[in-house]
Protein backbone atom coordinates (compact mmCIF):
# COMPACT_ATOMS: atom_id res chain seq x y z
CA UNK A 1 0.00 0.00 0.00
CA UNK A 2 1.60 3.01 -1.15
CA UNK A 3 1.80 5.42 1.81
CA UNK A 4 0.00 9.02 1.79
CA UNK A 5 1.22 12.23 0.98
CA UNK A 6 0.35 14.81 3.27
CA UNK A 7 2.01 18.44 3.60
CA UNK A 8 2.08 21.07 5.87
CA UNK A 9 1.63 24.17 5.48
CA UNK A 10 3.22 26.36 8.97
CA UNK A 11 6.47 25.45 11.01
CA UNK A 12 5.02 26.55 13.99
CA UNK A 13 3.94 24.05 17.19
CA UNK A 14 1.03 22.82 15.64
CA UNK A 15 2.46 22.50 12.57
CA UNK A 16 5.66 20.63 12.99
CA UNK A 17 3.57 18.78 15.99
CA UNK A 18 1.35 17.35 13.53
CA UNK A 19 4.25 16.63 11.01
CA UNK A 20 5.77 14.78 14.04
CA UNK A 21 2.73 12.33 14.48
CA UNK A 22 2.24 11.97 10.77
CA UNK A 23 5.87 10.71 10.40
CA UNK A 24 5.88 8.68 13.34
CA UNK A 25 2.91 6.44 11.47
CA UNK A 26 4.89 6.13 7.97
CA UNK A 27 3.10 9.14 6.25
CA UNK A 28 4.77 10.76 3.44
CA UNK A 29 5.25 13.91 5.22
CA UNK A 30 6.37 17.31 3.45
CA UNK A 31 6.89 20.83 5.62
CA UNK A 32 6.59 24.54 4.58
CA UNK A 33 7.39 27.52 5.94
CA UNK A 34 7.26 30.64 4.44
CA UNK A 35 9.99 31.81 6.95
CA UNK A 36 12.36 29.45 9.12
CA UNK A 37 11.19 27.28 11.94
CA UNK A 38 9.05 28.88 14.61
CA UNK A 39 8.67 32.52 12.94
CA UNK A 40 5.77 33.35 13.75
CA UNK A 41 3.55 33.27 16.78
CA UNK A 42 5.75 30.18 18.18
CA UNK A 43 8.32 32.41 18.82
CA UNK A 44 6.92 35.25 20.52
CA UNK A 45 4.74 33.60 22.97
CA UNK A 46 4.49 33.58 27.16
CA UNK A 47 4.86 29.95 26.42
CA UNK A 48 3.38 28.43 29.81
CA UNK A 49 1.57 25.06 29.73
CA UNK A 50 -1.87 24.93 31.75
CA UNK A 51 -5.40 24.34 31.90
CA UNK A 52 -6.24 27.02 34.28
CA UNK A 53 -9.62 29.02 33.50
CA UNK A 54 -10.02 27.26 30.43
CA UNK A 55 -13.92 27.43 29.53
CA UNK A 56 -15.52 25.24 28.89
CA UNK A 57 -15.09 22.21 30.35
CA UNK A 58 -13.95 20.13 26.54
CA UNK A 59 -11.45 22.52 26.07
CA UNK A 60 -10.13 22.56 29.78
CA UNK A 61 -10.02 18.38 29.09
CA UNK A 62 -8.16 19.03 26.05
CA UNK A 63 -5.91 21.57 27.68
CA UNK A 64 -5.79 19.20 30.58
CA UNK A 65 -4.85 15.75 28.53
CA UNK A 66 -2.46 17.98 26.59
CA UNK A 67 -0.12 18.63 29.16
CA UNK A 68 -0.05 14.69 30.45
CA UNK A 69 1.23 14.60 26.67
CA UNK A 70 4.12 16.98 27.25
CA UNK A 71 5.54 15.44 29.98
CA UNK A 72 5.36 12.37 28.50
CA UNK A 73 7.20 13.74 25.69
CA UNK A 74 9.48 15.22 27.63
CA UNK A 75 10.33 12.30 29.49
CA UNK A 76 11.18 10.26 25.92
CA UNK A 77 13.83 13.11 25.22
CA UNK A 78 16.91 11.01 23.94
CA UNK A 79 19.70 12.87 24.57
CA UNK A 80 18.28 15.32 28.05
CA UNK A 81 17.60 18.48 26.54
CA UNK A 82 14.92 19.91 28.70
CA UNK A 83 12.17 22.22 26.72
CA UNK A 84 9.96 21.77 29.54
CA UNK A 85 10.27 22.74 33.40
CA UNK A 86 7.52 21.79 35.38
CA UNK A 87 8.13 24.15 38.57
CA UNK A 88 4.28 25.05 39.06
CA UNK A 89 2.54 28.30 38.84
CA UNK A 90 2.32 30.83 41.85
CA UNK A 91 -0.45 33.68 41.38
CA UNK A 92 -2.18 36.14 43.44
CA UNK A 93 -4.75 38.41 42.88
CA UNK A 94 -5.57 42.34 43.43
CA UNK A 95 -7.62 43.26 46.21
CA UNK A 96 -11.86 42.99 46.08
CA UNK A 97 -13.93 41.19 43.64
CA UNK A 98 -10.12 39.68 41.48
CA UNK A 99 -9.59 37.83 44.60
CA UNK A 100 -12.87 36.66 45.00
CA UNK A 101 -12.21 35.70 41.26
CA UNK A 102 -9.81 33.52 41.88
CA UNK A 103 -10.80 31.54 44.83
CA UNK A 104 -13.69 30.96 42.01
CA UNK A 105 -11.51 29.84 39.91
CA UNK A 106 -8.80 27.81 42.16
CA UNK A 107 -12.05 25.83 43.44
CA UNK A 108 -13.77 24.89 40.29
CA UNK A 109 -10.26 23.85 38.97
CA UNK A 110 -9.98 21.90 42.14
CA UNK A 111 -13.65 20.06 41.92
CA UNK A 112 -12.47 18.94 38.30
CA UNK A 113 -9.42 17.11 39.56
CA UNK A 114 -7.03 19.91 38.65
CA UNK A 115 -4.14 20.15 41.35
CA UNK A 116 -4.54 23.57 43.02
CA UNK A 117 -3.72 24.46 46.48
CA UNK A 118 -4.18 27.90 48.41
CA UNK A 119 -0.50 28.92 50.23
CA UNK A 120 0.22 31.28 52.43
CA UNK A 121 2.39 34.47 51.32
CA UNK A 122 5.03 33.46 53.40
CA UNK A 123 5.39 30.15 51.23
CA UNK A 124 6.10 32.06 48.28
CA UNK A 125 8.31 34.32 49.83
CA UNK A 126 10.40 31.20 51.42
CA UNK A 127 10.61 29.92 47.12
CA UNK A 128 11.39 33.42 45.84
CA UNK A 129 12.77 35.20 48.23
CA UNK A 130 13.31 38.75 46.72
CA UNK A 131 9.60 39.30 46.50
CA UNK A 132 8.82 42.32 48.23
CA UNK A 133 6.27 40.86 51.32
CA UNK A 134 4.13 44.23 50.57
CA UNK A 135 3.66 43.31 47.01
CA UNK A 136 1.25 40.47 48.01
CA UNK A 137 -1.74 40.32 48.30
CA UNK A 138 -4.44 38.27 50.33
CA UNK A 139 -3.77 34.26 49.46
CA UNK A 140 -1.67 32.66 47.04
CA UNK A 141 -2.70 29.58 44.76
CA UNK A 142 -0.20 27.02 43.28
CA UNK A 143 -0.56 25.23 40.67
CA UNK A 144 2.16 22.65 40.93
CA UNK A 145 1.42 21.17 37.49
CA UNK A 146 2.00 23.24 35.30
CA UNK A 147 5.14 24.19 33.57
CA UNK A 148 7.28 26.25 31.48
CA UNK A 149 8.21 25.57 27.76
CA UNK A 150 11.38 26.93 26.41
CA UNK A 151 9.93 26.98 22.39
CA UNK A 152 12.52 27.15 20.30
CA UNK A 153 14.29 23.80 22.06
CA UNK A 154 10.81 22.26 22.13
CA UNK A 155 10.22 23.14 18.36
CA UNK A 156 13.91 21.08 17.90
CA UNK A 157 12.64 18.43 19.81
CA UNK A 158 9.15 18.48 17.38
CA UNK A 159 11.30 18.84 13.91
CA UNK A 160 14.64 16.33 14.82
CA UNK A 161 12.12 13.34 15.37
CA UNK A 162 10.29 14.04 12.31
CA UNK A 163 13.37 14.79 10.35
CA UNK A 164 14.56 11.05 11.10
CA UNK A 165 11.30 9.88 10.23
CA UNK A 166 11.77 11.30 6.56
CA UNK A 167 9.81 14.68 6.74
CA UNK A 168 11.25 17.45 4.14
CA UNK A 169 10.94 20.43 5.08
CA UNK A 170 11.39 23.66 2.93
CA UNK A 171 11.68 26.49 5.00
CA UNK A 172 11.06 30.43 2.54
CA UNK A 173 9.36 29.00 0.79
CA UNK A 174 5.85 30.31 0.46
CA UNK A 175 2.62 29.24 -1.03
CA UNK A 176 0.40 31.30 -3.19
CA UNK A 177 -2.55 28.82 -3.54
CA UNK A 178 -4.54 26.03 -2.89
CA UNK A 179 -7.01 23.46 -4.94
CA UNK A 180 -8.85 20.62 -4.64
CA UNK A 181 -10.23 18.00 -6.86
CA UNK A 182 -11.74 14.28 -5.85
CA UNK A 183 -8.62 12.51 -5.57
CA UNK A 184 -5.80 15.31 -4.62
CA UNK A 185 -5.11 18.54 -3.76
CA UNK A 186 -2.43 20.93 -5.12
CA UNK A 187 -0.34 23.49 -3.65
CA UNK A 188 1.15 26.32 -6.37
CA UNK A 189 4.40 27.48 -5.05
CA UNK A 190 5.54 30.60 -5.47
CA UNK A 191 8.02 29.81 -6.97
CA UNK A 192 6.31 28.27 -10.10
CA UNK A 193 6.39 24.75 -8.48
CA UNK A 194 3.45 22.37 -7.77
CA UNK A 195 3.57 20.01 -4.52
CA UNK A 196 0.59 17.36 -4.94
CA UNK A 197 -0.87 14.86 -2.79
CA UNK A 198 -3.07 13.09 -0.60
CA UNK A 199 -4.20 16.49 2.05
CA UNK A 200 -2.81 19.02 3.19
CA UNK A 201 -2.72 20.29 7.18
CA UNK A 202 -3.12 24.53 7.40
CA UNK A 203 -0.95 25.22 10.33
CA UNK A 204 -0.39 29.10 9.58
CA UNK A 205 -2.12 30.43 12.62
CA UNK A 206 -3.27 34.22 12.76
CA UNK A 207 -2.25 34.03 8.68
CA UNK A 208 -5.05 30.63 7.86
CA UNK A 209 -7.27 32.81 5.77
CA UNK A 210 -4.36 34.30 3.19
CA UNK A 211 -5.16 30.84 1.84
CA UNK A 212 -8.10 29.75 2.77
CA UNK A 213 -9.41 32.62 0.47
CA UNK A 214 -7.92 30.90 -3.05
CA UNK A 215 -10.40 28.70 -1.71
CA UNK A 216 -13.21 30.94 -1.47
CA UNK A 217 -13.10 30.08 2.69
CA UNK A 218 -12.67 32.48 5.02
CA UNK A 219 -12.55 31.85 9.10
CA UNK A 220 -13.13 34.36 11.90
CA UNK A 221 -9.99 35.24 13.27
CA UNK A 222 -9.37 37.97 15.28
CA UNK A 223 -7.34 40.96 13.85
CA UNK A 224 -3.73 41.37 15.39
CA UNK A 225 -2.60 44.07 12.88
CA UNK A 226 -3.66 46.54 15.48
CA UNK A 227 -4.04 46.82 19.21
CA UNK A 228 -5.95 44.29 20.39
CA UNK A 229 -5.38 43.55 23.97
CA UNK A 230 -7.09 40.41 22.97
CA UNK A 231 -5.12 39.77 20.06
CA UNK A 232 -2.29 41.30 21.56
CA UNK A 233 0.42 41.65 23.93
CA UNK A 234 3.68 43.28 25.11
CA UNK A 235 6.40 40.48 25.92
CA UNK A 236 9.84 41.99 27.43
CA UNK A 237 12.87 39.61 27.31
CA UNK A 238 15.29 40.91 29.40
CA UNK A 239 19.24 39.88 30.42
CA UNK A 240 20.28 37.51 33.14
CA UNK A 241 18.92 38.90 36.16
CA UNK A 242 19.90 37.89 39.74
CA UNK A 243 16.43 36.38 40.52
CA UNK A 244 15.81 32.95 42.25
CA UNK A 245 12.81 32.02 39.93
CA UNK A 246 11.96 28.56 38.50
CA UNK A 247 8.24 28.69 38.02
CA UNK A 248 5.76 30.90 36.11
CA UNK A 249 4.21 33.63 38.69
CA UNK A 250 1.45 35.70 37.74
CA UNK A 251 0.65 39.00 39.70
CA UNK A 252 -1.60 41.93 39.35
CA UNK A 253 2.29 43.64 38.43
CA UNK A 254 3.69 41.27 36.06
CA UNK A 255 3.28 38.01 35.04
CA UNK A 256 7.09 36.70 35.18
CA UNK A 257 8.51 33.46 34.01
CA UNK A 258 12.37 32.23 33.62
CA UNK A 259 13.16 32.49 29.93
CA UNK A 260 16.58 30.18 30.32
CA UNK A 261 20.13 31.64 31.70
CA UNK A 262 18.76 33.97 34.12
CA UNK A 263 16.69 35.74 32.08
CA UNK A 264 13.09 36.21 32.09
CA UNK A 265 9.85 37.12 30.08
CA UNK A 266 7.43 39.51 31.39
CA UNK A 267 4.07 40.31 30.70
CA UNK A 268 1.62 43.22 31.96
CA UNK A 269 -1.64 42.57 30.73
CA UNK A 270 -3.02 46.08 31.86
CA UNK A 271 -0.81 47.52 29.19
CA UNK A 272 -1.70 45.09 26.52
CA UNK A 273 -4.54 47.31 25.00
CA UNK A 274 -1.46 49.17 23.77
CA UNK A 275 0.24 46.86 22.40
CA UNK A 276 0.49 47.75 18.50
CA UNK A 277 2.43 44.75 16.61
CA UNK A 278 3.04 47.39 13.50
CA UNK A 279 5.20 49.65 16.32
CA UNK A 280 6.70 47.39 19.08
CA UNK A 281 8.54 49.90 21.74
CA UNK A 282 11.95 50.41 22.01
CA UNK A 283 13.61 49.40 25.72
CA UNK A 284 13.98 53.23 26.38
CA UNK A 285 10.23 53.32 25.53
CA UNK A 286 7.62 55.03 28.40
CA UNK A 287 6.32 51.41 28.19
CA UNK A 288 9.66 49.93 29.29
CA UNK A 289 9.59 52.52 31.53
CA UNK A 290 6.17 50.76 33.18
CA UNK A 291 7.73 47.47 33.05
CA UNK A 292 10.99 48.49 35.02
CA UNK A 293 8.37 49.91 38.01
CA UNK A 294 6.41 47.10 38.00
CA UNK A 295 9.64 45.13 38.30
CA UNK A 296 10.81 47.34 41.32
CA UNK A 297 7.67 46.55 43.22
CA UNK A 298 7.60 43.26 42.44
CA UNK A 299 11.04 42.72 43.64
CA UNK A 300 13.77 43.56 45.71
CA UNK A 301 17.56 43.12 45.73
CA UNK A 302 16.87 41.96 42.05
CA UNK A 303 19.12 43.54 40.49
CA UNK A 304 18.30 46.50 37.96
CA UNK A 305 15.67 45.65 35.25
CA UNK A 306 17.94 45.27 31.88
CA UNK A 307 15.76 44.72 28.95
CA UNK A 308 16.92 43.36 26.03
CA UNK A 309 14.30 43.23 24.04
CA UNK A 310 10.18 44.14 23.26
CA UNK A 311 8.01 42.46 20.95
CA UNK A 312 4.31 42.17 20.75
CA UNK A 313 3.35 38.54 20.54
CA UNK A 314 0.04 38.24 17.85
CA UNK A 315 -2.58 35.46 18.63
CA UNK A 316 -3.39 32.66 16.15
CA UNK A 317 -6.93 33.14 18.08
CA UNK A 318 -10.69 31.95 16.72
CA UNK A 319 -13.22 34.73 17.07
CA UNK A 320 -14.80 32.74 19.61
CA UNK A 321 -11.23 31.84 21.58
CA UNK A 322 -11.65 27.69 20.83
CA UNK A 323 -9.70 26.10 18.59
CA UNK A 324 -10.95 25.64 15.03
CA UNK A 325 -9.75 22.06 13.57
CA UNK A 326 -11.05 19.87 10.88
CA UNK A 327 -11.74 19.36 7.38
CA UNK A 328 -13.08 22.87 5.59
CA UNK A 329 -13.42 21.54 2.02
CA UNK A 330 -16.13 19.33 0.48
CA UNK A 331 -13.56 16.56 -0.68
CA UNK A 332 -11.73 16.58 2.78
CA UNK A 333 -8.20 16.91 1.23
CA UNK A 334 -7.74 21.03 3.21
CA UNK A 335 -7.58 20.32 6.73
CA UNK A 336 -7.33 23.64 9.29
CA UNK A 337 -5.59 23.48 12.07
CA UNK A 338 -6.03 27.11 13.66
CA UNK A 339 -5.72 27.74 17.81
CA UNK A 340 -5.02 29.78 20.68
CA UNK A 341 -2.73 27.93 23.51
CA UNK A 342 -1.02 26.18 20.45
CA UNK A 343 2.18 25.57 23.28
CA UNK A 344 -0.13 24.05 25.51
CA UNK A 345 -2.61 21.85 23.13
CA UNK A 346 0.53 21.61 20.16
CA UNK A 347 1.92 17.92 21.17
CA UNK A 348 -1.99 16.12 21.78
CA UNK A 349 -3.56 17.88 18.46
CA UNK A 350 -0.57 17.14 16.98
CA UNK A 351 -1.67 12.97 17.81
CA UNK A 352 -5.22 13.96 17.31
CA UNK A 353 -5.14 15.54 14.05
CA UNK A 354 -2.96 12.79 12.58
CA UNK A 355 -5.43 9.82 13.66
CA UNK A 356 -8.53 11.50 11.93
CA UNK A 357 -6.10 12.72 8.65
CA UNK A 358 -5.10 8.46 8.51
CA UNK A 359 -7.95 6.89 9.76
CA UNK A 360 -10.62 8.95 8.48
CA UNK A 361 -12.38 8.63 11.99
CA UNK A 362 -13.92 11.82 14.10
CA UNK A 363 -11.94 12.15 17.10
CA UNK A 364 -14.06 12.98 20.15
CA UNK A 365 -12.28 14.72 21.86
CA UNK A 366 -12.09 17.74 18.93
CA UNK A 367 -16.03 17.83 18.56
CA UNK A 368 -16.33 21.15 19.88
CA UNK A 369 -14.03 22.89 17.65
CA UNK A 370 -14.86 21.98 14.27
CA UNK A 371 -13.58 24.86 11.73
CA UNK A 372 -17.45 25.22 10.34
CA UNK A 373 -18.96 27.45 12.82
CA UNK A 374 -16.30 30.31 12.27
CA UNK A 375 -16.75 30.01 8.08
CA UNK A 376 -17.97 32.96 6.44
CA UNK A 377 -18.77 34.35 9.05
CA UNK A 378 -17.57 38.01 10.69
CA UNK A 379 -15.57 38.69 13.77
CA UNK A 380 -19.07 40.91 15.00
CA UNK A 381 -21.08 37.67 15.15
CA UNK A 382 -19.43 36.07 18.19
CA UNK A 383 -19.37 37.65 21.31
CA UNK A 384 -16.47 39.81 22.58
CA UNK A 385 -13.58 37.58 23.83
CA UNK A 386 -12.91 39.00 27.22
CA UNK A 387 -9.91 38.53 29.93
CA UNK A 388 -10.96 39.35 33.59
CA UNK A 389 -8.19 38.25 35.60
CA UNK A 390 -4.20 38.20 35.50
CA UNK A 391 -3.93 34.68 34.67
CA UNK A 392 -6.08 35.39 31.19
CA UNK A 393 -4.45 34.41 28.06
Amino acid sequence: MTAQKIAIIGGGVIGLAVARALALQGVEVTVFEQQHIGAGTSSTTFAWVNSNGKQPRSYHLLNALSMEEHLKLQQAQPNGLRWLETGGTWEWAAEGDAQQRLLQRATSLQSAGYAAREVSPADVLRDIPELRAQAISGSVWHFPTESVLHPALYLARLWSEAKVRGAVLYQHQRINSISESADRVTLQLENGEQWQGDRIVLATGRWANQLLNSLGLNLALLDTSKPNAVACSFLVRTAPQPLSLNANLISPQLNVRPDGGGRLLLQALELDHLADSAAPPSITSDIAAQFRARYHALFADAGELQIEQIVVGQRARPADGLPALGYVTAHQRVYVAVTHSGITLSPLIGKLVAEELIGDAASELLSDFRPQRLLGKSVEAFAPIKRNFPAAQ
